[in-house]
């Protein structure tokens, strides 16, 4: 996919125990750690953006980010596998995009993992353009 002259290039959450986070994302989430410098940086690839965490000295909690986590797999499995490994906030919502559920990481901010349901959306499309052609018609 094509981007503008601005794209997003890393996304950076602060931690009060960066050992703890990155054993948490590399390790329960398992997301690519790239490096880990002990008490000052960890970085992830994701493909597309980096994902940064860094060290804060003073803890925090309940920072909505607004970070969505897109997964490959079926969410509904993934957050059954995941139950007592990860403080979900709620249970997945299944919507016509997609499945989204919420979760604190061990620094105190909120993420959501999510799952498109591209071909639901499609048939909706699909569904609304059909509706429209027979309205059309009708008249």
């Amino acid at each position: 996919m094509e981007h503008g002259p601005v794209k997003v290039g890393m996304v950076i959450l602060m931690q009060h125990d960066l050992k703890k986070a990155v054993e948490f994302y590399r390790d329960v989430l398992k997301l690519p750690l790239k490096f880990h410098l002990e008490n000052k940086w960890a970085e992830f690839d994701l493909g597309c953006v980096k994902f940064g965490l860094c060290p804060i000295a003073e803890e925090q909690d309940n920072i909505r980010t607004g970070i969505v986590l897109e997964v490959a797999e079926d969410l509904l499995k993934l957050h059954e596998s995941l139950k007592g490994k990860v403080n979900f906030l709620n249970e997945p919502v299944v919507a016509v995009h997609g499945i989204m559920v919420g979760f604190k990481d061990v620094g105190g901010n909120i993420l959501d993992l999510y799952q498109p349901t591209l071909d639901k959306v499609k048939d909706l499309a699909k569904e609304e353009a059909n509706k429209k052609e027979e309205n059309a018609e009708n008249k």
